[in-house]
């Protein structure tokens, strides 16, 4: 078994996961912008980093871990950095996860359970024997019900990163996060 999948299933077991996405702290707590392949994931957190400068850490670009700890979420860079080789040994109190799709506007929406758990599914393994599938699943459940998630629809413009993080900033301190 390869390395990676035998950190995923230790992972699953203590209520992680691992998401595709491209990771970011600011003020106290990491975002996460996910999605297929080319929909701007690391274009929108560079975004971030000309916008707000070196307040931003990006602590991953390709496949954070997440994990459920002492009733608290959490995002972890991992080895997992992709293209361009992003992967600082950093953990941050997960403030939210927003999925990016190209358009015309900037327009943010906050999905519910139901609209995120399918773009979720998509983005993390999930193709898995069936003992850590219910583990998956139940990771999952607990992340969609503490975690807000967005739709980002956006231009690759510094209107976009400030319409997202002001989104999910008052999100986050709405939750307690």
């Amino acid at each position: 078994m390869e390395s990676g999948m035998q950190f995923y299933w230790h992972l699953l077991r203590y209520n992680g996961l691992m998401l595709h996405a491209s990771a970011a702290a600011l003020g106290g707590r990491a975002y996460l912008f996910s999605g297929p392949c080319g929909r701007g994931k690391s274009t929108h957190t560079h975004l971030w980093q000309q916008t707000f400068g070196e307040a931003v850490q990006v602590f991953n670009d390709d496949k954070p871990a997440l994990r459920r700890l002492d009733g608290r979420w959490y995002a972890y860079g991992t080895p997992w950095c992709g293209k361009d080789g992003i992967n600082l040994n950093q953990k941050w109190p997960l403030g939210g996860i927003c999925f990016l799709e190209k358009s015309q506007e900037n327009r943010i929406r906050r999905l519910s359970a139901a609209e995120a758990l399918p773009l979720i599914l998509a983005q993390t393994t999930y193709r898995l024997p069936p003992q850590y599938m219910e583990l998956l699943l139940a990771s999952l459940d607990s992340l969609l019900r503490e975690i807000p998630v967005f739709l980002l629809e956006n231009r690759p413009e510094e209107a976009a990163a400030r319409l997202s993080f002001e989104t999910m900033r008052r999100a986050a301190e709405e939750e307690g996060l």
